[in-house]
């Protein structure tokens, strides 16, 4: 049984992920990985990259493995290093999204008297008027920009009228995010992405200060202002953790359900056949949706931090270690799912594992999970002839979200 770093690296499948094609078509070789080399060490990565479903669901529970990614890394760096990303560290660190028990609990309590299911459901009518202004907009038109005119906007707009912000802060919001998601993306070929994220959080971090100013002498009923209330009545909140959770509401509740559109809209014109089905029977958008989630969903990966040496498939796993952990590849794992390479929208049951799984379940799934629905039945219902322009995209250069950044279309 193999159990050193050095033996496995010699015979394991190559994978590139500065690779543009690979990071445009990952799973040929990651499928390669999950076939013969599971629990695969990458140099390149300088972690373990895991492949599998099973091993990908049972990380996602493991309480030899961390989300705190970041304390690990930003210790690691010189102190000159650390100077240069110390503020956008010191907002990420306030996420949910990289936490562990107790912190990781008292958060997600916090956030959920926030984030319920009835507030969600209140936003269905919001998201129906949104797909309506933004389609009309582009009826008539003979070609656009799918990403840029519709599944960018769209999620942008819900979310920002959850926290209350206008629609004419959309674009420097856009600019901010977009900087930072270089460095919570993982992105491995964009070599100046850490001065572009620490920008790009200490500007978001200013403007939600101003936000919060104004919302504690007038409050609404949107999302920060609640949070300004548990803060009042909950001394356990810190003002860090407010500004650092409208952050996190901001760049999650886009980036995920752009994705998700984009990916879904292009894998529906690529498979007609299932497009025509959809149109046929358009109670089916649910189980379309998911298998949209499943088949080229907008996450890539999860990136963890190994807590405690252990052993998984034979290799030895030690504290402080990387661990990749490919979300796509488990949901494409022939073990798992039958015919996994094959786009069916009828697809049930559909265990994937987009959204997570255990204590760090996205919050937001029900919303993206209802946008994607309204949106995409919309959208195919509006645009009948709606077709692709291109025949490759070029994916974002990031491991954990997946999508692109340009999406041209025709209308006839």
């Amino acid at each position: 049984m193999t159990s050193s770093t050095e033996d496995h690296k010699l015979a394991a499948p190559v994978y590139d992920p500065r690779d543009q094609a690979i990071i445009d078509d990952p799973l040929p070789a990651l499928r390669a990985l999950q076939e013969n080399d599971p629990v695969h060490w990458s140099d390149k990565l300088r972690g373990w990259v895991i492949t599998r479903y099973d091993d990908v669901r049972r990380i996602q529970l493991n309480e030899h493995i961390s989300a705190d990614r970041l304390t690990p890394y930003y210790e690691s760096l010189p102190s000159e290093q650390q100077n240069r990303i110390r503020e956008l560290i010191r907002y990420l660190n306030t996420w949910v999204a990289f936490k562990d028990p107790p912190e990781h609990t008292r958060l997600r309590r916090l956030m959920n008297k926030v984030f319920t299911p009835g507030a969600v459901r209140h936003l269905h009518g919001s998201v129906e008027r949104a797909v309506g202004v933004l389609l009309d907009g582009l009826a008539g038109r003979e070609q656009f920009d799918f990403i840029e005119d519709f599944a960018y906007p769209l999620p942008a707009t819900v979310i920002m009228d959850m926290l209350g912000l206008p629609h004419s802060d959309m674009e420097p919001l856009k600019d901010w995010s977009n900087k930072m998601q270089l460095f919570i993306g993982s992105a491995t070929a964009s070599p100046n992405k850490h001065a572009l994220a620490q920008e790009g959080a200490v500007e978001m971090a200013a403007y939600f200060r101003e936000v919060i100013l104004e919302r504690e002498h007038t409050p609404g009923e949107d999302m920060i202002s609640k949070l300004l209330a548990i803060r009042d009545a909950d001394a356990t909140l810190s003002e860090d953790e407010v500004i650092g959770t409208s952050i996190l509401f901001l760049f999650a509740g886009h980036e995920t359900t752009t994705n998700l559109l984009g990916n879904g809209i292009r894998a529906l014109l690529q498979h007609p056949e299932q497009l025509e089905r959809l149109r046929r029977e358009p109670a089916m958008i649910k189980s379309a949706v998911e298998e949209i989630l499943r088949f080229d969903g907008p996450t890539g990966a999860l990136v963890r931090i190994v807590k405690h040496d252990h052993e998984l498939r034979g290799r030895q796993l030690s504290q402080g270690d990387r661990v990749f952990v490919m979300v796509n590849a488990a949901n494409h794992d022939p073990r798992k799912f039958e015919d996994p390479g094959k786009f069916d929208i009828s697809r049930d049951p559909n265990p994937h594992l987009t959204f997570n799984y255990g204590p760090h379940f996205c919050l937001g799934a029900p919303l993206a999970r209802m946008e994607g629905e309204v949106a995409i039945g919309e959208v195919i219902r509006r645009f009948p002839d709606l077709r692709l322009t291109a025949d490759h995209y070029e994916y974002m250069d990031t491991l954990v979200m997946r999508g692109v950044r340009s999406m041209p279309v025709a209308t006839g």
